[in-house]
């Protein structure tokens, strides 16, 4: 970025002598500056140099971008370019390329010879950068020191050494006056030779040229390289790669409809502390005959995806938009599902390991996202189709983003292990390869739209079919995938005893008996079979299905709380004689009509159970069909509204007046929001909150206020019921709830159980 013609003396008079480009720039690359939309200038400047700001700029600098930065803040200011080089011992250009990238993040100004790091960007480094504490007062020579250091004994090197990269220790009567010919222990042989002087009465500390002569003129332990690690491999055919990639890919699809299917006719419960229990996910894993770990994953993108969710009474349950996502094709279902992936901030890996829990808080991790994206685009910049060095890409890893995780997360190879392996299962890697789907998902694409993949790797998904064929051994086979409404009826009659595509369904009594009690006729099945078979429908196939339509019905019950009637008077009398009669309360108030006091349902498990097909009838005698599928609520906890592009904003920051003074702000104001927030409190009703995050991101939420009082607002969330409380100062907009959703709001999927 070209230098102003002028120095800036402030950060602000920087902001202000930028174009439109490089201010869109600056914007592009703090989008948390955006929203709010920044009346002016001097608002950018302010919100530019607050803390929570910064540390987020500062987490997207490179590991040498970073040194650079530690470097400058352990310089007085103003410093140059000349004197970083010389500190770090790196070449001028390297240098320079990494203060200008600074430059455009508005974390210093000024010219080369004459720069200027903010404030909150010192404190960051606080209190020696880079180690190094100041220089004495009067800061000894390279020789005085070498000469200091001969002085002494051999047993105080271990102490310099100590005091070379953490300046300060613990030392008793610090301030105690040695003379050298007195001096005894290494302590008393620095501090009489002015090598270490003391901070306070017990600390002392290594003066920065001492240091920096110890070190040997290093600035930090390692060497920082000025460019990323190479990443190299041997390469592939590209067409078997993404081949198999399709091949992956479709088997999660697969396995995700199984799985949520799965969860609708044995819903699982949530942990009291979030995620489901360990024994539920091997169950899950030993039904798709996979791991504990994959079943996992397979649950962990369903939730991302807000395929799944945790419905009224704690169970994981589908939801609509899993029955709205089985209506598309396999590409667009992969596409919501991988784009889902790449943007939770969660580690799905981690639910594996021993102590977290599938969907679980442990999973949590801020940042995940961003890492996710740079483990793929390091390898999509070393090419498709190349088996990698997992190692190499460590290394890239580590340098392109040094804090990667806020808090204690895993290390980078971790990282990159668990990424790599979930990518694997995704088909976003295949053979040990990027396949040419890792690119597409790097694609950058509005959260809300889902973006098609290029036709040719859509065109590498399995075609369906609408065939099956019908063996004389009660089995069908599926010779490829079916479309969804020919799965679904399928899974209905037969119980599926393979995974995959080309699967292999089996029918028996109990299966065909789904298919009546959802209210198919026989006529019905036949005439699905006759349709869907390639090879006609077997005879013992039509006599299973005659002779389940004539055991089905014989007995039929209602509520009285329940009823009973039979044609047949042995059954009648098998019934009331039977060991559960008296827990059923069953007693008969007519020929062939038996009466329970139990519920409807909890009599047809017993009669089921004893062997018996009994039919549901209502209060008219028409068999009734299966209940209504369960469904859990759509998973919407917050909404975020589209921060503006930073073109906008710049365009909007360049109209200004000469005075710094932009036009009227669009939003309400203060008194406004605290007006509409007592009224909504004075009529307990709930509104549409939209607040500043803590990523400085616009997040909305609909929000019944309790209080306002001390500058914060507290209530209880409509959606999640949770209290919750927001500082005015966060508040951008506060409105009347809409039942259907705002135009142009980003839903986000909070994980099931998570929290």
């Amino acid at each position: 970025m070209g230098l102003i013609a002028v120095s800036p003396r402030t950060l602000t008079e920087y902001l202000r002598a930028l174009d439109r480009e490089r201010l869109a720039r600056v914007l592009e690359l703090r989008p948390d500056l955006c929203f709010p939309r920044p009346g002016d200038l001097v608002e950018l400047a302010t919100r530019a140099t607050t803390s929570t700001s910064v540390g987020r700029a500062l987490e997207s600098l490179n590991a040498y971008q970073r040194v650079v930065t530690e470097a400058i803040a352990a310089l007085p200011t103003p410093t140059s370019v000349a004197d970083v080089g010389a500190l770090l011992g790196g070449a001028p250009t390297e240098v320079a390329d990494a203060v200008a990238a600074l430059r455009e993040r508005a974390l210093l100004w000024g010219p080369d010879d004459s720069l200027n790091l903010v404030r909150a960007v010192r404190e960051a480094f606080e209190p020696y950068p880079g180690g190094l504490a100041p220089p004495s007062f009067r800061a000894l020579t390279d020789g005085q020191i070498a000469d200091r250091i001969a002085a002494c004994d051999d047993s105080v090197r271990p102490v310099l050494d100590r005091l070379a990269w953490s300046p300060t220790g613990a030392v008793r009567n610090a301030t105690r006056q040695v003379q050298p010919e007195h001096a005894r222990s290494p302590i008393e042989q620095l501090l009489a030779q002015g090598l270490i002087r003391p901070l306070d009465a017990d600390t002392v500390i290594l003066p920065r040229e001492v240091a920096l002569y110890v070190r040997g003129g290093r600035f930090s332990p390692d060497p920082v390289p000025a460019s990323a690690p190479a990443v190299s491999g041997t390469d592939r055919t590209a067409s078997l790669v993404d081949r198999a990639a399709a091949g992956a890919a479709f088997a999660l699809l697969h396995d995700l409809e199984l799985t949520v299917h799965a969860l609708e006719k044995a819903p699982h419960r949530l942990l009291r502390a979030g995620g489901l229990g360990t024994r539920d996910i091997a169950a899950l894993g030993r039904a798709l005959d996979s791991t504990a770990a994959h079943a996992g994953f397979v649950l962990e993108c369903a939730s991302a995806a807000g395929l799944v969710a945790p419905g009224s009474n704690l169970c994981l349950l589908p939801t609509a938009a899993f029955d709205r996502w089985l209506t598309h094709d396999a590409a667009v279902r992969w596409r919501i599902v991988a784009d889902a992936w790449m943007r939770v901030d969660r580690l799905p890996s981690r639910a594996s390991e021993p102590g977290a829990h599938v969907l679980g808080p442990e999973a949590d991790a801020r940042g995940a996202a961003d890492v996710r994206a740079d483990v793929l685009r390091i390898a999509a910049t070393a090419g498709t189709a190349r088996v990698l060095d997992l190692e190499q890409l460590t290394s890239s890893l580590a340098w392109h983003r040094p804090r990667v995780i806020r808090g204690h997360g895993p290390e980078a190879a971790t990282l990159v292990d668990w990424v790599w392996r979930e990518a694997t299962w995704l088909g976003v890697v295949s053979l040990g390869c990027l396949s040419s789907f890792g690119p597409a998902l790097l694609d950058p694409a509005a959260p809300e739209v889902t973006t098609p993949l290029p036709p040719e790797l859509a065109d590498l998904f399995p075609a369906p079919v609408e065939q099956i064929i019908i063996q004389t051994d009660l089995t069908a086979v599926a010779p490829g995938p079916l479309p969804h409404r020919i799965s679904r009826d399928l899974r209905l009659l037969a119980d599926q005893e393979s995974r995959g595509g080309a699967g292999v369904f089996r029918f028996s009594p109990a299966s065909l008996r789904r298919g009546f009690d959802t209210g198919w006729s026989a006529a019905e099945i036949h005439a699905w079979l006759e349709q869907h078979s390639q090879t006609g429908v077997p005879q013992p196939l039509r006599y299973l299905v005659d002779d389940v339509a004539r055991q089905f019905g014989s007995i039929r019950l209602g509520g009285a709380a329940s009823y009973l009637r039979s044609d047949d008077p042995a059954q009648t009398a098998a019934l009331l004689a039977h060991p559960e009669a008296a827990y059923l309360g069953l007693r008969e108030i007519a020929p062939g009509v038996l009466v329970s006091n139990a519920d409807t349902y909890e009599v047809v498990s017993v009669l089921r159970a004893a062997g018996l097909n009994p039919a549901v009838e209502d209060e008219t005698g028409r068999t009734l069909s299966a209940p209504p599928q369960l469904r859990a609520p759509a998973p919407l906890v917050e909404q975020r509204p589209r921060p503006p592009r930073p073109g906008e904003v710049a365009d909007a920051l360049v109209r200004r007046s000469p005075d710094g003074g932009g036009p009227a702000r669009t939003g309400p104001s203060t008194d406004r929001i605290v007006a509409d927030l007592r009224r909504a409190l004075d009529v307990q009703a709930s509104v549409d909150l939209t607040y500043t995050d803590a990523d400085g991101f616009p997040t909305r939420i609909e929000f019944t206020p309790v209080s306002v009082q001390d500058g914060v607002v507290s209530g209880v969330g409509t959606r999640n019921r949770k209290v919750l409380g927001f500082p005015l100062g966060r508040i951008v907009r506060v409105d009347a709830p809409d039942p259907d959703g705002p135009d142009g709001l980003d839903h986000v999927s909070h994980p099931a159980g998570a929290g």
